[in-house]
């Protein structure tokens, strides 16, 4: 018997893959060429957050940042001058859209309660 993995929760990065990113932009960053160029970057980037760094923080990175977006900048896609890792809290700030806290999954069991700002 096979386990699937069909009924487990999406995390916030596999939710925006699937209802977000358009279906060319799955293809490229599921390519080879991609994840190649990708590794580059990280390896050139020591696993750090770059924005982090250059204000004097040590951040692990989360993402390959395109600084220059794929989508207007296509060319530039796979140039590792134009990618540079980010934490997800720098590269929100590039992408306020992407990553939002409400996205967030509930583990099961858990109660959440909204605060009443009105009682003091």
């Amino acid at each position: 018997m096979h386990s699937t993995d069909h009924n487990k929760p999406m995390n916030s990065q596999q939710r925006y893959d699937k209802y977000k990113r358009d279906r060319e932009a799955r293809r490229f960053y599921k390519s080879k060429a991609w994840l190649r160029c990708r590794k580059i970057v990280i390896i050139r980037d020591k696993y750090l957050c770059q924005r982090c760094l250059r204000q004097g923080k040590i951040t692990k990175y989360d993402v390959v940042h395109h600084i220059k977006e794929r989508k207007d900048y296509p060319e530039l896609a796979l140039d590792v001058n134009n990618l540079e890792c980010l934490c997800h809290r720098c590269h929100n700030k590039y992408h306020p859209g992407k990553g939002k806290a409400e996205e967030k999954e509930i583990p099961k069991g858990v109660v959440v309660f909204a605060a009443n700002e009105d009682i003091d």
